[in-house]
C-alpha cells in the first residue's frame, strides 16, 4: 500500500509539478555550461529551500538534526566556486547529492537505529528507487469515481457527476484527420510544385521571392541546436530530478526499525583466523617500529639503502589497511560475541594504524626528495582519515551499538570541506617552489598544466631572470596570457573566485614586463 506521502504528491500532482518546472528553469541558469561559478552555491541553496517546501506540502515537519546535512551541503557549495580545481568540482557535487540523501532519510526514518550494513544498504536502494520514480511525471491524476458519506448512521455510496467530455473528445477526434490531410497535401505539393513553377515564370518568379523571404534552411542555420537541446536536457534534468527524488522518497520503501542480528558463527572460529592474523601483523609492526621509526639500519637487507627501503611498499601498506577495515568489520558482525575476539581485534586494529603511520611516513620521505603532486597530498589526507576512522572502528568493537555509519560519514564530510577548502594546487606550488634549488622544465610544466588555475598566484611570483630556458620562459608568457584572456571572457554568471584571483595574477605578471 502506498504511503500517505506519495499520495498527498500525487493528489496535490499540479502543484508539485510546477515548483519543479519553476526549479528546472533556476537549474538551468545556474548550472548549463556553468558547473563551478557564482550560481553554484546559489543553486545549491534553492535547492535545499525546494526541498523544505516540498516536505511542507508533504506535511512532513523539518527536523533539527536535518540542519546539520544542510550546512555541509551549503559549504560544499562555497568550495565550489572557491576553487579551479576539477577533482573538488566533481566531488563537491557527489558529497552534496550523498549528504542530501541521508539528509532526506533523516527526515523520515530513525536512521539512528540503522547498522552499518543496513546503512549501505538502504542507502542503494533509495538510489535505485529515485531513478525508477521517473515514471511519477508521467503519472496521471487518479479521481475518484465514487465518494461515501455518512447518512442514518450508515455508510452509502453516491456517484459523482461526471464531466461533460464529449466537446473536449470531439477535438480529439477530429485532429487526427486534419493531421493526416495536412500531411497528404505536403506529399502531394512536393510533386506538384515544381511542374506548376515550370509551367509559369511568374509564379516562378513570385514562389522564389516568398522562399527567400521565408526561406527555413537559412533559418535553421541561424538556430543554434547544439545550444537549444543542451538547455533542454539541463532543464528537464533538474525538473524530472527533484520530482523524481521526492516522489521515491515519499514512497517509505526502506523499511522500518532494522533488527541487529547477533552474530551466530562460532567465536573458535574467528579467534583462530584473527589469532594468526594478528600474530603476523604484531612482527610486521614492530620491524615498522625498529628500522622505519627507529631507523636501526643494522638489519637492512645488502645493497638496500636506508632512503630506498623507505620509498618501497606504500601503496601495498594502504591496500593493506582498507582490507583491515573490511575485515574488522565482517568479524565483528559475523561472530559470536567474545572477549578474547575483542582483543584480537583490537590489536589487529592497532597494528593497522602502526601500518597507516608507516604509510603516511614513506610518503613523506618520497614528497621530501620528489616534491608534492595532488595525488601524493591526497594519499597524505586519506592516510590521516583512515587513521581518525580506525578510532571509532576500535570503539565500536567494544561498543556494539555505536553509530559507526554515521561516524564516518561525519569524519569524512568535516575532513573533505576543509581539504576543499585548503585549496592543495596553490600549496602544492607554494612548496615545490620553495624547495626547488632551480626551476626545472618537467617542475615548472607539472605546475603549469598538472595543477589548476588555484596555483596561478604562486605561479606568478616566480622571476622569469632566474629562468635559463628561454622556451620555458615563452611557454610561462603564454600560460598567463591565455589565463588573462580567460578572465576577460568571463561573464558575473560564471565568475569564480580562484579564477578571478588567477586573470588578476596574470595581468599583473604581464604588465611587469611590458
Amino acid at each position: 500500500m502506498d504511503s500517505i506521502f506519495i499520495q498527498r504528491m500525487r493528489k496535490n500532482r499540479r502543484w508539485f509539478l510546477i515548483m519543479s518546472l519553476i526549479y528546472g528553469v533556476l537549474f538551468t541558469f545556474c548550472l548549463y555550461r556553468n558547473l563551478s561559478g557564482i550560481t553554484f552555491p546559489v543553486i545549491t541553496a534553492v535547492s535545499l529551500w525546494f526541498s523544505v517546501l516540498f516536505l511542507r506540502k508533504a506535511g512532513i515537519t523539518f527536523q533539527k538534526g536535518t540542519l546539520r546535512y544542510f550546512v555541509g551541503i551549503l559549504l560544499l557549495g562555497i568550495s565550489t566556486v572557491m576553487t579551479d580545481s576539477g577533482f573538488f568540482h566533481f566531488f563537491n557535487s557527489v558529497g552534496i547529492i550523498l549528504l542530501f540523501m541521508m539528509g532526506m532519510a533523516h527526515q523520515l526514518y530513525k536512521d539512528s537505529e540503522w547498522g552499518f550494513t543496513e546503512y549501505v544498504k538502504k542507502f542503494f536502494i533509495m538510489l535505485w528507487t529515485w531513478i525508477i520514480s521517473v515514471g511519477e511525471l508521467f503519472r496521471g491524476n487518479r479521481k475518484n469515481t465514487e465518494v461515501k458519506i455518512k447518512a442514518d448512521g450508515a455508510d452509502c455510496t453516491e456517484d459523482t457527476p461526471k464531466e461533460n467530455t464529449g466537446a473536449r473528445n470531439m477535438k480529439w477526434k477530429n485532429a487526427g484527420p486534419v493531421l493526416l490531410g495536412i500531411l497528404a497535401a505536403l506529399l502531394m505539393l512536393i510533386i506538384v510544385l515544381p511542374l506548376l513553377m515550370m509551367s509559369d515564370k511568374i509564379f516562378l518568379q513570385i514562389f522564389n521571392g516568398l522562399f527567400q523571404f521565408l526561406n527555413p534552411f537559412q533559418f535553421m542555420r541561424n538556430i543554434d541546436f547544439g545550444n537549444i537541446i543542451g538547455i533542454a536536457f539541463t532543464f528537464l534534468f533538474g525538473m524530472a530530478s527533484l520530482y523524481a527524488f521526492f516522489a521515491g522518497l515519499f514512497k517509505m520503501n526502506l523499511g522500518g526499525k532494522d533488527v541487529k542480528k547477533t552474530g551466530s558463527s562460532n567465536y573458535i572460529t574467528g579467534i583462530t583466523f584473527t589469532g594468526i592474523m594478528a600474530a603476523v601483523y604484531v612482527f610486521y609492526s614492530g620491524i615498522q617500529i625498529l628500522f622505519l621509526f627507529l631507523r636501526l639500519d643494522s638489519g637492512l637487507p645488502e645493497g638496500v639503502t636506508y632512503s630506498q627501503y623507505a620509498h618501497q611498499g606504500f601503496w601495498q601498506l594502504l591496500l593493506v589497511s582498507i582490507i583491515n577495515f573490511v575485515t574488522i568489520l565482517v568479524c565483528a558482525k559475523i561472530f559470536e560475541d567474545n572477549r578474547v575476539l575483542k582483543i584480537l581485534l583490537t590489536v589487529i586494529s592497532v597494528c593497522t594504524c602502526i601500518m597507516i603511520l608507516s604509510a603516511a611516513y614513506r610518503m613523506v620521505l618520497y614528497v621530501n626528495e620528489y616534491d608534492l603532486s595532488f595525488l601524493r597530498v591526497l594519499v597524505l589526507w586519506f592516510l590521516a582519515v583512515l587513521m581518525i576512522i580506525f578510532f571509532g572502528v576500535i570503539y565500536s568493537i567494544f561498543k556494539k551499538d555505536f553509530m559507526l555509519f554515521r561516524y564516518i560519514t561525519a569524519v569524512v564530510s568535516v575532513c573533505y570541506i576543509l581539504f576543499s577548502f585548503s585549496r592543495p594546487d596553490a600549496l602544492i606550488a607554494r612548496y615545490n617552489i620553495q624547495n626547488a634549488q632551480e626551476t626545472e622544465e618537467t617542475d615548472l610544466y607539472y605546475l603549469m598544466y598538472g595543477l589548476s588555475e588555484d596555483a596561478a598566484g604562486e605561479i606568478a611570483g616566480l622571476d622569469i631572470r632566474n629562468i635559463k630556458d628561454s622556451g620555458m620562459a615563452t611557454d610561462l608568457e603564454n600560460y598567463f596570457k591565455e589565463i588573462s584572456g580567460e578572465n576577460q571572457r568571463m561573464s558575473l554568471r560564471e565568475w569564480n573566485y580562484s579564477r578571478a584571483a588567477a586573470g588578476k595574477a596574470a595581468e599583473e605578471w604581464l604588465s611587469e614586463r611590458e
